[in-house]
């Protein structure tokens, strides 16, 4: 009989940000005491990584608070950061040449480009855009939310995704290269501890978040996660608000650890 997934010894943690990790993007800089002190638990047992849309710029208190010492997922897939290292061991770019069919689109639905994924941020104009890794839109129509993602996704080697906006609760969108997604980025992180993708944990609350937990072995939604990911999920942790990730560490990492 195969061990259950409840009861596996893990050897990685990955742990989405917005909504996941933090209860308000906009107000909090870090997580709650008892979610800090869960990650320092674990971390001393496990790999413990983030898988965030946020670029570096937007992590690096996070990463310096925290402690964490695995690899961690930046802009939706389109690097992998080593916060022992301190750079970034895997980038992914946007093609140069799809950057001008992107802001065609941009100047149609007349959106605001919020940022290119290094962490350069306002309303960019295409002279801004510079070897871009992740363009985040923010839609003032939202009405034609649907209208953009299906042009954006007749692009070529591009990935379109919805994410909740950490300003005003509607829905934007993030476009990266197609290989640049958290399930990519969760082969990538995978190779380099050298382990199976079956022994990593993914936690998120978001649409983006599906990616990463269709790619790990146990696949848990926050109580605040959007239908979609508790859908897929193993589990269903307390919500961000109840400290979801110091339940999902206690459970599946220090439980199970004591157990084996």
């Amino acid at each position: 009989m195969k061990q259950s997934k409840f009861k596996k010894k893990y050897k990685a943690l990955m742990i989405d940000v917005d909504g996941t990790l933090i209860r308000n993007s906009v107000k909090e800089v870090l997580p709650s005491k008892k979610v800090r002190e869960a990650i320092s638990k674990a971390d001393r047992l496990i790999y413990v990584g983030l898988a965030t849309s946020r670029p570096y710029p937007f992590v690096s208190h996070l990463l310096k608070n925290l402690g964490i010492s695995g690899p961690c997922i930046l802009t939706s897939g389109a690097q992998i950061y080593d916060p022992v290292k301190k750079k970034v061991v895997y980038e992914k770019i946007i093609d140069k040449t799809l950057v001008s069919k992107i802001f065609k689109i941009v100047n149609k639905y007349n959106l605001t480009v919020l940022d290119d994924g290094r962490g350069e941020k306002g309303n960019l104009k295409r002279k801004d855009i510079n070897r871009p890794i992740q363009l985040w839109f923010q839609v003032h129509d939202q009405e034609k939310v649907d209208d953009i993602f299906s042009d954006m996704s007749t692009l070529p080697s591009l990935s379109v995704h919805k994410i909740i906006s950490r300003f005003d609760g509607n829905v934007e969108l993030l476009i990266g290269h197609t290989e640049a997604t958290k399930q990519h980025g969760i082969l990538k992180v995978a190779e380099i501890l050298g382990i199976e993708t079956h022994d990593i944990i993914g936690v998120g609350d978001g649409y983006n978040d599906f990616p990463l937990l269709m790619a790990c072995g146990l696949k848990i939604a926050m109580g605040n996660a959007v239908a979609d990911i508790k859908a897929i999920a193993d589990y269903i942790a307390p919500s961000v608000e109840e400290d979801g990730v110091a339940d999902v560490i206690e459970k599946f990492v220090l439980k199970n650890e004591k157990h084996n």
